[in-house]
């Protein structure tokens, strides 16, 4: 028989599911967890990724504004440039001819060669502006004798030591210069200067190849005063794009941390304080990160809550309290309406004289019964009272000590009544036998209640039902005590109106309605409630819960 399998590849994979797919969906499950990460991570650990980002963009931006910057102030200076550097003069041409220097001893001293610079060979001395600064380059000045005086059979003007070569007399210095080279050289044929110049002519030319000499000048060129001005106003704007950077990406980190991390967080606190100080308490704080405006929001929330729920309970107190004036009230008229009509007639038959002595002692009867039901009225009422200030005083007490206690009544009641009783526990409690921390009396007071009200009203059985349960909340239980009878069960009023005060199908004199009530009162004093029902095979069924708190 053959085996049928899924369809898929080689590897057990679906078929059309590849390896790229697989690495795409972890990627994606991996970017979904740093997003997720990077939502609740801190406020103190956003604040400091924001402006780590942004500092490295002012970097950035600042050395790439810098930089543009400095370029434009070479740029505004370039004109200054255009000439500047070591040039040879060409008496013949009276002109400065670009050149180059070399090495010519051991200790570095230099000589200079012609040469091309930016398509520039030379350049005439009259063509140079005024303003260009000619120095002199030369190495040979520091070994040649310093009191030499130059011939006064020269045209030009007598040159003496310390005189500095200008653009005007220039030539005139030039001729000066290598004169004296030319006289050092003769008293030194042993310099290594010698072999390079030994073929120059009297006037330092060569006679052959590139200009060489022992003579070079620097030249150089100010700028003009708007490039000066504007070199300097990029010099400026250089450097401050440093401190405007950062201060402008600092600013920018600050406002979007507050936009995206702290406004929204502050907003949504804002507009529950409003809620709350306007007593509207129908809302709910949520913040959807986990940081510490989220923990806040939390903390509002359950302030919130609290305080709804303190409002509820208020509420309900004071309902609950109408509802008790109102029944009293209404209880009140009917023995009070009996003890005027009595009094009334008492009275009549009293001044018309024909009241007999067995019928003042009648009507003295009925006026005590009816002042006797009066204060069974005030002292129900006294009780109820009691009621809302009384808490519950919890204590650690064994589930065995429960089920005895409401055994015993059960069992007292069921002897009275002529009936049968049972009671059952859980499968779990009668094997764990559980610890529960509640208020043994009050639990037995209300299970005393609700077995006299089913004797009432049972025909032959009362069962009683005893159980420890969670509850919604996690590690929270609750004690569940459930009464059954098998009599008529409640009515449509009974399962509506049956915990209200006074409330009763069969009102008698020794009964007014409380017992329902007074459960009810006292299961909610213990966190917990009290529930009316019909058994579906008939019967009336009550069950009370009890919180058991830690």
């Amino acid at each position: 028989m053959a085996r049928v399998g899924r369809a898929g590849g080689a590897d057990g994979r679906p078929a059309g599911t590849s390896n790229g797919d697989n690495g795409a969906s972890v990627g994606a499950a991996r970017l979904a967890q740093l997003r997720e990460r990077w939502r609740n991570a801190s406020l103190k650990t956003s604040f400091m990724a924001y402006m780590l980002l942004f500092l490295i963009a002012a970097l950035v931006l600042s050395l790439t504004t810098s930089a543009l910057f400095g370029s434009l102030q070479n740029e505004a200076t370039a004109d200054a440039y255009e000439i500047s550097g070591l040039y040879l003069y060409d008496k013949e041409t009276d002109s400065l001819v670009a050149a180059r220097s070399i090495e010519v001893t051991s200790d570095s001293r230099l000589a200079f060669v012609q040469s091309a610079r930016d398509g520039m060979q030379s350049i005439a001395r009259a063509e140079l502006p005024e303003s260009t600064a000619v120095a002199d380059a030369s190495d040979y000045s520091f070994v040649y004798d310093f009191n030499y005086e130059s011939s006064g059979e020269q045209e030009t003007p007598e040159l003496t030591f310390g005189t500095e070569a200008t653009l005007t007399n220039l030539p005139a210095y030039d001729a000066w210069a290598r004169e004296r080279f030319d006289a050092w050289l003769a008293e030194n044929p042993d310099s290594p200067y010698a072999p390079l110049f030994s073929l120059n002519t009297a006037e330092g030319s060569a006679a052959e190849g590139p200009m060489t000499s022992p003579v070079g000048y620097y030249l150089s060129t100010p700028a003009s005063p708007s490039a000066l001005a504007l070199s300097s106003l990029f010099g400026f704007l250089s450097f401050l794009m440093f401190p405007l950077w950062f201060g402008v990406c600092i600013f920018a980190a600050a406002r979007r941390f507050f936009r995206m991390r702290l406004a929204p967080g502050l907003a949504v606190l804002d507009n529950a304080t409003e809620k709350i100080a306007k007593q509207d308490l129908d809302f709910t704080v949520a913040r959807g990160r986990d940081d510490e405006l989220g923990r806040l929001a939390q903390s509002f929330e359950t302030m919130r809550a609290s305080l709804a729920e303190s409002q509820k309970a208020l509420w309900r107190t004071v309902e609950e309290r109408k509802r008790l004036n109102a029944a009293f009230a209404h209880d009140l008229r009917t023995p009070l309406t009996i003890l005027k009509g009595k009094i009334e007639l008492l009275d009549t038959r009293i001044k018309a004289g024909t009241a007999s002595p067995e019928q003042l002692e009648a009507s003295t009867a009925a006026l005590s019964t009816q002042v006797e039901r009066l204060e069974r009225y005030v002292a129900a009422m006294s009780s109820l009272q009691k009621l809302e200030d009384r808490e519950p005083e919890r204590s650690d007490i064994a589930f065995s000590r429960i089920a005895e206690l409401i055994e015993d009544a059960g069992n007292g009641l069921a002897r009275s009544n002529e009936a049968r009783f049972a009671l059952f526990a859980s499968q779990r409690c009668a094997c764990e036998q559980p610890s529960m921390r509640v208020d043994g009396s009050l639990v037995s007071e209300v299970a005393e209640n609700l077995l006299a009200n089913a004797f009432r009203y049972a025909s032959k059985t009362v069962s009683t039902r005893l159980d420890v349960r969670p509850t919604e909340h996690e590690g929270c239980e609750e004690l569940v005590l459930i009464v059954d009878d098998d009599g008529p069960g409640f009515s449509c009023a009974a399962l509506k109106n049956g915990c209200a005060p006074f409330f009763s199908e069969t009102p008698s004199k020794e009964r007014f309605g409380l017992g329902l009530n007074i459960s009810s009162l006292l299961c909610d004093k213990h966190g917990g409630s009290l529930t009316l029902e019909n058994r579906p095979e008939g019967g009336a069924r009550v069950t009370a819960r009890f919180a058991c708190r830690p």
